[in-house]
């Protein structure tokens, strides 16, 4: 018996905003501690996914998104002082 084996060369794509990071990514991304990440996102100031056992995880969109949304955060505190 003689098989021949047939290779298929697979393209793999990237798409980083479909993937998630877990919080010390999420923070090494973003410059900022894990603790903060995590005050942040029970604030609401960042998106996150909590899965049933409490795990955080977030995507690449949302983050930049928080990041984008900065400049406003410190107009806001510059006004109140």
């Amino acid at each position: 018996m003689n098989y021949q084996k047939q290779v298929t060369r697979v393209e793999i794509i990237e798409v980083p905003e479909r993937f998630y990071f877990k919080v010390s990514k999420a923070s090494h991304y973003l410059g900022i501690s894990p603790n903060s990440l995590r005050a942040y996102t029970d604030l609401g100031l960042i998106r996150a996914k909590i899965l049933p056992g409490g795990h955080r995880l977030y995507r690449k969109d949302w983050l930049d998104e928080f990041v984008e949304r900065l400049p406003d955060a410190l107009d806001l505190k510059k006004r109140r002082n």
